[in-house]
């Protein structure tokens, strides 16, 4: 049985190559697609940060940003 980790919830988060994060945003990654970001954690004992993104075709997923490759959506031409 896996115990539930404490974290808590940030506002937004500077990504290497993407910026400033905040939920609600569109970003896309090479695997999943087109997501929207749900939120933003930072677990208490280990200070890690995940990054929950719905995304259009698989679902929600908490990715650790520095290892997702999230880049922001393509502008449609």
């Amino acid at each position: 049985m896996s115990k539930k980790m404490e974290a808590s919830e940030l506002e937004s988060l500077d990504v290497n190559g993407v910026g400033q994060v905040t939920p609600g945003m569109q970003l896309e990654h090479p695997v999943f697609g087109l997501g929207q970001v749900e939120a933003i954690f930072k677990f208490v004992k280990s200070d890690d940060i995940t990054i929950r993104i719905n995304f259009e075709k698989h679902g929600s997923k908490a990715l650790v940003p520095e290892y997702a490759n999230l880049s922001l959506p393509k502008p449609k031409t």
